[in-house]
């Protein structure tokens, strides 16, 4: 499978468009994002331009020029800001602050500065997809959940396979090839991940593979996903560096970690944006926007009751 082109301008701003929250009358393009969110003993709020009351901040929400942002006692947060202007950590002694617009000439490499713009608005749109939460039931142990990858192209590297299971339970994996043919298979597997084995045949570009996970006397639960080509790889990773070149060496890692995943995602590898933020999470597991885009990501993967378990985890830390 070949990659969407991120850096067709075209295709960028049409999605920007529809993802991003509308401007107020008078405004212009995104100036920043909230990219790390931390409440501590106090308050995080954002005054849009020309509006009287301050409301509470949200973890990833959008912000145009003249927006300002205020925190207090503790409480701090990272904006990240367009047209490679790096980021700017707002607390109690930096407030309120009051976001610019970008001026002429700021950031002019245009592919970059559209990644970003895209990615903003990516994130802006797939964060207010909330998860709603599902009962669920005692009794009979529950089948293995597949989380990732799930039914999405996927990066050729190697590639780690997950799913939701009771970490005593054995299961036996495969990953089979189209037609239904094994091309690789585990039994006794222990814990919720298995690597797939260098050893094992590689794994055709475009072709689409199946995963199965089966525990004991369940029925196969399964998920597909499709290689991107190399020629689709080294488009993906060409716009990851050209983001990473918009973002400065001085972003924040959380920052950095939000951003990529949310231009992995734009162009419809779910499994390797999760994996940017599971990694970041496992650094920082208190940042509440990490969890919130994690809760979008596994919306859209279709993973219902994980995405409102991570939704929840999110208004944990902003309210705790």
């Amino acid at each position: 499978m070949r990659a969407r082109n991120v850096g067709g301008f075209m295709v960028v701003f049409a999605v920007l468009a529809l993802l991003a929250p509308r401007p107020a009358a008078g405004q212009g393009e995104t100036a920043g994002m909230i990219t790390e969110l931390k409440p501590g003993r106090g308050r995080v709020e954002v005054r849009p331009a020309g509006a009287p009351a301050w409301t509470a901040a949200r973890p990833l929400q959008a912000l145009r020029a003249g927006d300002a942002v205020r925190a207090s006692a503790d409480a701090v947060a990272v904006i990240l800001l367009t047209a490679r202007r790096g980021t700017v950590r707002v607390d109690a002694a930096a407030s309120p602050l009051t976001l610019a617009a970008p001026a002429a000439g700021e950031g002019r490499g245009q592919k970059a500065r559209a990644l970003v713009q895209a990615g903003v608005g990516f994130l802006a749109g797939a964060t207010r997809e909330s998860g709603q939460a599902m009962l669920s039931t005692r009794g009979a142990a529950r089948p293995p959940v597949v989380l990732s990858p799930r039914n999405s192209p996927v990066l050729p590297d190697a590639l780690v396979f997950e799913w939701n299971g009771s970490r005593f339970a054995r299961y036996t994996v495969r990953v089979l090839a189209p037609g239904g043919r094994v091309v690789a298979e585990r039994a006794g597997v222990t814990g919720a991940s298995w690597s797939y084995p260098a050893d094992a045949p590689r794994l055709q570009a475009g072709a689409r593979y199946t995963f199965q996970v089966v525990g004991a006397a369940q029925a196969p639960q399964e998920a597909w996903f499709e290689v991107l080509d190399a020629v689709g790889a080294e488009a993906i990773r060409a716009d990851l560096a050209a983001l990473e070149q918009e973002l400065g060496a001085t972003a924040p890692p959380n920052s950095r970690a939000v951003m990529r995943a949310g231009v992995l995602a734009q162009a419809g590898l779910l499994h390797d944006a999760r994996l940017a933020v599971a990694a970041a999470l496992a650094r920082d597991p208190d940042e509440a926007a990490l969890h919130l885009l994690l809760a979008g990501l596994q919306g859209r993967m279709g993973l219902s009751e994980q995405a409102a378990e991570a939704r929840d985890e999110a208004e944990f830390l902003l309210t705790r």
